[in-house]
């Protein structure tokens, strides 16, 4: 519960604050302001249950804020002090139902016996007003489910149209889409729509009735006095910073309808034009015009010409291939999210195959998540812009590193070693060939090969061939000259010292003793 101390003497307000036990009432925060006005701003930002305030003061009275807070704040109890007892301010307080009015100066005796009476009342009122309020959420939220069904509308016997909602009236759905770190089970999400959004859409002469959907969304029935298109999107506008807390990723406007039997088709039309909301900036407003439906053609797939910009280490090209991708997705457009995601995924798909390629290692196991969830948990085209910019700029630069100091011999290793698990079978794979692969010298390659595996370039080879031919002789369906053939030699008797020089037994010895 939030107390809010407004007086123009700085010492009343200190006194007044090392004075109350808050903790005695169930008040947890107590705020102060130095005049009506400020008072004002403050009650509309934090929304306090109790207000104490002074009758008399600069800039705005504390009756005038009193009056201009009473539709926003209906059930918080107002306390008022003052020193001038005449009449007039014992009516303004009677007028706008004052739990107390108390007279200066002070006494603090009286002033907490005041603010306890209006904790109690603020319990009292919060305990009946949620048995109702459980109920009648209970009954709104139903109805709401019932307008998001397909089918021919039929109400249940135990759900009832609020008194308010004329059946042959004007219905228009808003969809809230919501950030997806919003818990929408929360309290404050449900208390937050009551005390905020209620209070604009009846100043506009509508109700609503909303449903929140696991999905993130919050959707809206507006009903009561008609209004244009204009008039419904500059409200949205408003709907919009209501839920600025809560970082609307969009907010859609449904089409209009007339008559209860057709309110699914507003919010059919809403949920058509929330796919548009994952092309656009996050936060926008989207409602059904011409342009929404502009048809934009569908490029080639250009994801193996931006797989040839990554081979040739081109970061120009290859940002600009994804510069084009994104533009082609760009609304006004009636391409699918599904189809944007997959054109971004067949990317991620070629980034990571030039990856294996180029042996960055430290890239491939960057991140954690697999490319497909990567795609589909961005919230938007440019969250998945980001992702994709940002996984190119990490394969540059991992290529760049490589090319950098001892990261490089390391990499050249790694491309020998791959050449040799590539060609093991072939009786020609020599040292010269290797050398040829990576175009080097024969005698760097060897000193190289040696310093960073310390094994001769011919001693890998011969273990890399008898390591396989081990795994072709647990196979008792191959001979032991296929194996030999198999792993790269001609001829079985050199093949048998050579395995024998290895492990210490001849190919049939080591088969017999498996």
């Amino acid at each position: 519960m939030k107390l809010l101390i407004v007086d123009d003497e700085k010492l009343t307000r200190s006194g007044l604050r090392s004075s109350i036990d808050g903790e005695a009432y169930g008040i947890d925060t107590i705020l102060e302001a130095a005049n009506g006005r400020e008072g004002l701003k403050a009650a509309k930002e934090h929304l306090p249950e109790i207000i104490l305030t002074d009758m008399r003061m600069p800039q705005m009275s504390g009756v005038e804020m009193a009056e201009r807070l009473r539709d926003l704040l209906p059930d918080s109890a107002f306390i008022f002090m003052s020193g001038y007892s005449d009449r007039e301010y014992l009516k303004a307080a009677i007028h706008l139902k004052a739990v107390s009015y108390v007279e200066k100066p002070l006494d603090m005796g009286e002033v907490r016996e005041a603010i306890r009476k209006a904790a109690e009342q603020i319990l009292t009122n919060s305990l009946v007003r949620r048995g109702r309020d459980a109920r009648d959420f209970v009954n709104r939220s139903r109805l709401a489910e019932i307008f998001t069904s397909a089918g021919s509308f039929s109400l249940p016997e135990d759900v009832s149209l609020p008194e308010d909602m004329r059946p042959e009236g004007s219905f228009t759905s808003v969809i809230v889409k919501l950030d997806r770190s919003v818990d929408i089970n929360s309290d404050s999400l449900y208390s937050h729509i009551s005390k905020r959004l209620d209070p604009l859409l009846q100043k506009h002469g509508l109700n609503e009735v909303f449903l929140l959907k696991e999905n993130g969304c919050c959707c809206l029935f507006l009903y009561g006095q008609k209004h244009s298109r204009n008039e419904l999107l500059k409200l949205c506008g408003q709907i919009r910073s209501v839920f600025a807390d809560f970082k609307p990723a969009a907010v859609v406007l449904g089409d209009s309808v007339q008559g209860i039997a057709h309110a699914y088709q507003t919010y059919a039309s809403a949920v058509i034009l929330l796919q548009g909301a994952f092309f656009c900036e996050s936060g926008s407003i989207l409602s059904n015009t011409e342009e929404a439906y502009v048809s934009r053609p569908i490029l080639s797939d250009r994801s193996p010409e931006f797989f040839n910009a990554l081979n040739k280490d081109d970061r120009a090209l290859a940002e600009k291939i994804i510069g084009e991708l994104k533009g082609q997705f760009a609304p006004p457009s009636r391409l699918l999210p599904s189809q944007a995601r997959d054109a971004y995924y067949q990317f991620f798909l070629q980034l990571k195959k030039a990856a294996r390629q180029a042996h960055l290692k430290e890239f491939l196991e960057k991140g954690g998540r697999s490319v497909w969830d990567t795609v589909e948990n961005a919230e938007n085209l440019e969250e998945l812009h980001q992702e994709l910019l940002s996984a190119a700029g990490d394969y540059f630069e991992g290529l760049a590193e490589r090319e950098s100091g001892a990261e490089a011999g390391s990499h050249m290793v790694f491309t020998i070693q791959d050449f040799i698990r590539e060609n093991y079978q072939n009786e020609s794979l020599s040292i010269k060939s290797i050398s040829e692969h990576v175009k080097r010298s024969a005698p760097y390659v060897c000193t190289l090969f040696k310093a960073e595996t310390g094994l001769t370039l011919n001693q890998y080879i011969t273990e890399y061939r008898v390591g396989r031919a081990r795994e072709m002789l647990s196979d008792p369906r191959y001979k032991v000259v296929d194996v030999a053939v198999s792993v790269g030699y001609a001829d079985v008797n050199y093949f048998g010292k050579i395995f024998k020089k290895v492990t210490g037994v001849s190919p049939s010895e080591y088969r017999s003793g498996k």
